[in-house]
């Protein structure tokens, strides 16, 4: 075996990445309790609201939903695992068909010993997946005329909280629909998920949506249907506290038999802003720069933040703004004087020399059409990431 550094490369536990679950998952402690709890009643007969977490990009939304997927799967409960996306809304009916096909076949034991509530689940499956144009995934079992076959996913989703529901909990266990940026969902799909988690509720159904987007799906919810507002237990995703971002940064570290200064810690907090992903960042670039052997001091944090820094910007960012036009670009930058936090329409409006905002609502509709920008509230807009009005900053002071 080779004998490296103990902060070697070769041996960096920190995992900057879409979706990539960090050595040390720290803060979401609550988070978890609460989809054990539910999912603890569900195999007790006992009804709970569906989850929906909310908040900006690179805060662990990703990761999250997929450590309670696995949770979901280690308890051999049906688990699907989809993401809406933007530039094609048609794509979710057929996504969910596949990874409902998936689950059942994960679950042998359904399929082997079926009974008639089984049959009736998975033909209501196979009826859907040929409804939306997904058909071709073979489940073994014939169709079930009128069930889920109507081509109206406000109906067809009804139906299989339904019957895959009564299947799940004849079986004692459940089905969660895992829904990653949830705010792309058309309204039309919206209240089709709203819909089946209400009556899956309503009969005691072990069906369950956990979805997750940015700070303004809630509000997408409530309009696409006036009672998702009591329909989900919604959890705000935010930066982590001190001490845990602390721990997400110092115990992969100690797992390599590696320590942080205090300074070179601290500093390193205050530079992410406790974001989960910045954290992951700033913590790989700077194990890339320690000259090590065993500590990590306040002069690598500085070099290796300063790298991280830069691929922030060249990733992270720029990917961002290079998809806007120059017109958007500027709206970006008016936006910029507000420090990231909300900023008024009209405020925008007076910084571009504009007399009427209205005259914004092209650039505004198609920056969060591209999931650089949200609306949290009416007459406001902000940025979907953390940081990005120092990046633009950055951007006109180079």
């Amino acid at each position: 075996m080779l004998d490296f550094y103990a902060v070697d490369p070769r041996s960096n536990p920190y995992n900057p990445g879409a979706g990539l679950r960090p050595a040390a998952l720290a803060g979401r402690d609550a988070d978890i309790e609460a989809f054990e709890i539910l999912a603890d009643r569900a195999q007790r007969g006992l009804p709970s609201r569906s989850i929906v977490f909310s908040g900006l990009r690179g805060v662990g939304k990703t990761v999250l939903l997929g450590e309670l997927a696995g949770r979901a799967l280690e308890r051999g409960w049906l688990v699907v695992q989809v993401e809406a996306e933007h530039t094609q809304p048609d794509h979710f009916p057929a996504a969910l068909a596949v990874e409902l096909a998936n689950a059942v076949r994960r679950n042998r034991g359904w399929l082997s010993n079926a009974t008639r509530q089984v049959k009736e689940a998975v033909g209501s499956i196979t009826s859907f997946q040929v409804a939306v144009g997904a058909d071709g995934i073979q489940l073994g079992f014939e169709r079930v005329p009128g069930r889920a076959d109507s081509g109206n996913l406000q109906f067809d989703l009804v139906d299989l909280a339904e019957t895959v529901g009564a299947a799940a909990r004849e079986d004692h266990i459940g089905v969660a629909i895992f829904i990653d940026e949830m705010q792309e969902l058309t309204t039309e799909q919206m209240s089709a998920v709203c819909r089946s988690s209400h009556r899956a509720g309503q009969a005691a159904m072990p069906w369950f949506i956990v979805g997750g987007g940015l700070p303004n799906l809630p509000t997408q919810l409530a309009h696409a249907e006036s009672y998702a507002e009591r329909l989900f237990d919604y959890r705000a995703i935010d930066r982590l506290a001190d001490e845990d971002a602390l721990f997400a940064l110092s115990e992969p570290a100690a797992g390599q038999g590696v320590e942080w200064d205090r300074d070179a810690a601290q500093f390193v907090l205050g530079e992410s802003g406790g974001y989960p992903y910045f954290l992951q960042q700033f913590g790989k670039t700077v194990w890339d720069a320690a000259a090590g052997p065993a500590r990590i001091t306040l002069e690598d944090a500085s070099i290796g933040v300063a790298e991280g820094q830069q691929q922030l910007d060249l990733g992270f960012y720029s990917s961002r703004w290079e998809r806007a036009t120059k017109v958007e670009r500027e709206f970006l930058r008016a936006m910029a004087a507000d420090e990231g936090g909300l900023s008024r329409i009209a405020d925008i409006a007076q910084r571009l020399g504009k007399s009427d905002s209205r005259s914004l609502g092209p650039a505004r509709a198609n920056l969060i059409a591209k999931g650089i920008v949200y609306s949290p509230e009416h007459g406001r807009i902000a940025y979907t990431v953390p940081g990005m009005a120092d990046y633009v900053r950055r951007r006109d002071d180079a």
